[in-house]
């Protein structure tokens, strides 16, 4: 199992520990992650800032869920280089490998569509770069996962474009997972003060 964040986030962050301290709801997290993007923005764009930070966070998110079929990525591991779509590759819950797109949205109510939000590149970078595609047989062993603050997919991208292939971890499903989650917090917490 996966014990350290790789994400370079975690060198360039303002002050890592700050945006967990005492936290126990996800809207928590994301009003801090908004805050410190606007602290120093001569030297870190405050919109590659949310979505480097939210990109640590989803690491350290699937790096304390390796066995929660609700999500269904483990072993994951940021792509830093040559990011054509994929941010990320891991492994689904049948041990095959998947890809992950992560996308940051200040508006919790926006659905991301394939072509506004470049999801297509996901499928395109996973299948070119990372030999990964759909499964023509069963339509629930995902391969392709999108993680965002945003609600998910609009239904036209999900189910028309992505034919219900994608699975999509959007707001709510954050926060049905991370509410008032006192061991993930704390953890999450712990591990980012030790960095």
């Amino acid at each position: 199992m996966k014990t350290k964040l790789e994400h370079n986030f975690k060198t360039k962050a303002h002050d890592l520990p700050a945006l967990f301290k005492g936290v126990t709801k996800f809207a928590t997290f994301i009003s801090r992650l908004e805050k410190q993007s606007n602290l120093d923005p001569d030297n870190y764009d405050p919109f590659q800032y949310r979505g480097d930070g939210f990109e640590l966070f989803v690491e350290l998110f699937l790096m304390l869920h390796p066995n929660d079929s609700r999500v269904g990525v483990y072993d994951y591991h940021p792509v830093q280089e040559n990011d054509n779509g994929v941010d990320g590759i891991g492994k689904n819950i049948n041990m095959e490998k998947c890809v992950v797109q992560i996308k940051y949205r200040a508006d919790a109510l926006s659905e991301l569509t394939a072509n506004q939000d470049h999801l297509s590149n996901m499928i395109t970078d996973g299948m070119m770069a990372h030999q990964v595609i759909a499964d023509d047989k069963n339509h629930k062993n995902y391969r392709h996962f999108v993680f965002t603050s945003a609600t998910g997919l609009h239904f036209y991208t999900d189910q028309e474009m992505f034919k219900s292939r994608v699975r999509c971890v959007g707001y709510q499903d954050f926060r049905s997972l991370l509410d008032f989650n006192y061991v993930f917090w704390n953890r999450a917490y712990e591990i980012v003060s030790n960095l």
